[in-house]
Order: structure tokens, then sequence, then C-alpha cells
């Protein structure tokens, strides 16, 4: 399973993103880094047994959501 991390407030106003390759996506923007990460996380879903996004909110808590940007279901 994956999962990006998406902070509210990253150290130097960039949000990176990290693929499963070492490779790292550097973005000015909260909502760029999103974007990127849930298409990712799209398609790596299948091949690494899940992939999710956890999102830090202004609460400072950090909720977990599919590629679709829907939080997963609970068992």
């Amino acid at each position: 399973m994956l999962v990006f991390d998406i902070p509210l407030h990253p150290p130097g106003d960039t949000w990176h993103v990290n693929q499963p390759d070492g490779r790292c996506h550097s973005f000015d923007g909260r909502h760029a880094a999103v974007t990127f990460a849930a298409k990712l996380a799209a398609r790596l879903d299948s091949t690494e047994g899940g992939a999710y996004l956890s999102i830090e909110g202004e609460d400072g808590k950090w909720r977990l959501f599919t590629p679709e940007l829907k939080a997963p279901l609970r068992n």
C-alpha cells in the first residue's frame, strides 16, 4: 500500500510528492500537489495493493482519501 502525504503548510511553502521509484515532484501550490498525487495514486492503485492520499486539514488532523478524493470505506 502506498500513501502520499500532503501537508497543509509544508516547510518552505513547497509541496513534494515522492514516487515509488525515487523521483520527487515539487509544487508551489497545494492544489497542484493534491491533483498530481491523486492521478499518480489512481495509476498505481491496482499495482501497489492500494494507493491513498493522506491530507492534513486546517484543524491539524490527517485524513485518508482514495485516488478519487473520497474517504475510504470503513469495515
